[in-house]
């Protein structure tokens, strides 16, 4: 089959070739991919490496398609089921955290395309209990945002909670802080996003979506906006979705006294923040790690609900032979969501 590899950690080296198709295992599924998403994290691997990275592996770990072979062992599908696939290809199950159904910090979990073979190829083969299947009522294309969608369903229902009321500020118009963002509406949430001036086409995009406010966080006196939206307290909740110093320094001038402050960006190399700021306001850190099941089944509920837009993200499909461009679209940020189609 054909397969875009990372053949190495550091950067480049990255290879669209020919690989053998994979077999099912016992207690595995093979899926034929119909739609794979790029990440933001594809591209850290691609540019920088990763923590999780262990080539050669195939990248995409965001992915929709149809179960076209089946392991020993598996029930409850059926080939030609229409599914998505969590990320998660192997935990040990016996640790505190799989107990618990916290597998994103199982200290043996590997992940699809990371360091195991992911979807920007034609198939991708996972275990089963991280395959669920995907409504008739939704897209492959829509299946294939599920992935980014529950990260911010993680942040904003199960690592904090979020009242109807709260002013929750988003910074990072990319698809994860849109997705945090239309998640924290949907509890009812008065939601400010902010961006750069560059950011202005995504920013016009979350008040498509009905997000109430938006900022540039170049231009805006984004403390003075934050202020007259809580009375002078501060924002409740602050989302640093960019992988950006500043958003971070921002995040925590603009947050409540015992507020919450939930991390998602993607930071390589260790930064400087006024930790003082933290003790001073008495803030909540909320770690936010990518997801964990019971983030992908509400995150799926609330498409079907048309509580998340999807549609408005999605900005192309290239095919996967033109990967190259779509790559070139993510980082000349032309696009919003760019995902690929393994058919073609």
């Amino acid at each position: 089959m054909r397969a875009l590899v990372k053949t190495k950690i550091e950067p480049g080296n990255i290879i669209f070739t020919e690989i053998p198709t994979p077999e099912p295992a016992a207690g595995q599924v093979r899926i034929k991919i119909k739609r794979s998403g790029i990440c933001q994290t594809d591209n850290v691997y691609i540019n920088e490496g990763g923590f999780a990275l262990k080539p050669p592996v195939v990248l995409g770990h965001e992915i929709a398609g149809v179960i076209d072979a089946i392991g020993e062992g598996v029930t409850g599908f059926e080939i030609g089921d229409r599914v998505i696939t969590q990320t998660t290809f192997h935990v040990c199950g016996t640790c505190r955290f799989c107990k618990r159904g916290d597998l994103n910090h199982c200290p043996e979990r590997k992940g699809i395309g990371s360091a195991a073979n992911g979807g920007f190829a034609e198939y991708v083969v996972n275990r089963a209990a991280s395959v669920m299947h995907l409504p008739d009522d939704l897209t492959f294309d829509q299946g294939a945002c599920i992935e980014p969608m529950a990260c911010g369903v993680h942040a904003l229902t199960e690592r904090t909670v979020v009242n109807a009321g709260s002013v929750v500020v988003i910074l990072g118009p990319g698809p994860i802080g849109l997705f945090a963002a239309q998640t924290a509406k949907a509890q009812g949430a008065y939601v400010i996003v902010g961006g750069t001036t560059s950011d202005k086409p995504r920013l016009d995009i979350a008040l498509s979506l009905g997000i109430d406010r938006i900022v540039d966080v170049l231009t805006d006196d984004v403390q003075q906006i934050v202020k007259d939206a809580t009375e002078g307290y501060g924002a409740d909740v602050v989302v640093e979705a960019t992988g950006n110093v500043s958003a971070v320094k921002l995040a925590l001038d603009i947050v409540a006294r015992r507020g919450t402050f939930i991390p998602m960006g993607i930071f390589n190399n260790d930064i400087s923040i006024d930790f003082h700021q933290i003790k001073k306001k008495e803030l909540t850190v909320e770690g936010s790690h990518a997801q964990i099941p019971t983030s992908w089944e509400k995150a799926m509920r609330l498409v079907q609900l048309g509580k998340i837009n999807t549609d408005a993200i999605v900005s192309h499909v290239f095919p996967l032979s033109q990967w190259e461009e779509a790559f070139k679209t993510v980082k000349d940020r032309k696009g919003l969501k760019v995902l690929l189609d393994p058919e073609n």
